[in-house]
C-alpha cells in the first residue's frame, strides 16, 4: 500500500492526535488525559512507500479494513476509541 504524508496528516488530525515535529512526525494518541499510543512518520509531503503504511497502522492498533477506513474518512474518533477499547487498550 502506498500512501500521501498528507492522508496520513489527516487521518491523524481527524483522530485528534497530538503532532509534533522534531525531524520526524510524531504523533500521539491521548483518551481520558492518557497516553494511548504513539505513531511517526518521516517528514516530507511525498508518498509513503514500502512498509511504512504497515506499521503506521500497526502502532494506531488497526487492521487493514479499518487503516483503509481511517484513510477514507469514514473511521471517525468515536469508533476509533471504541476499537482501541475493545483491544482493552483504552
Amino acid at each position: 500500500m502506498s500512501l500521501k504524508a498528507k492522508d496520513i496528516d489527516r487521518a491523524w488530525n481527524k483522530l485528534g492526535m497530538e503532532i509534533k515535529n522534531t525531524g520526524d512526525l510524531h504523533a500521539k494518541f491521548y483518551e481520558g488525559g492518557k497516553l494511548v499510543l504513539t505513531t511517526m512518520r518521516s517528514f516530507g509531503s511525498g508518498n509513503l512507500d514500502g512498509n511504512i503504511p504497515h506499521k503506521i497502522r500497526q502502532q494506531m492498533k488497526l487492521n487493514e479494513d479499518q487503516f483503509s477506513r481511517l484513510i477514507a474518512c469514514p473511521l471517525k474518533r468515536p469508533e476509533y476509541v471504541d476499537i482501541l477499547r475493545k483491544k482493552g487498550l483504552v
